[in-house]
């Protein structure tokens, strides 16, 4: 399964956000992660994310089994998605 997860918290959480999730994905950006997982990961990265939420903190995570429904173009100096783990 294709993931995005992005997330929106304050300042002083960005860093428990960033460490729960650079386990299973890719660190694209400041609070964009990218990667391949199992169902059962995904299901378990979930939970951590609904353990570690406060109540200001926005996560999204996209989900798609289809790698063609993600399209996307990288500008600038970044890598493309995915390319740092192989």
């Amino acid at each position: 399964m294709h993931v995005i997860v992005v997330y929106d918290v304050s300042a002083e959480r960005t860093h428990i956000y960033r460490k729960l999730l650079r386990r299973r994905l890719e660190h694209l950006q400041n609070s964009v992660f990218f990667g391949d997982l199992t169902d059962g990961q995904v299901t378990s990265l979930k939970n951590d994310i609904e353990d570690t939420l406060n109540s200001d903190d926005e996560v999204i995570v996209f989900e798609s089994t289809n790698p063609a429904a993600f399209e996307f173009t990288t500008f600038g100096a970044s890598d493309e998605p995915g390319s740092r783990f192989t």
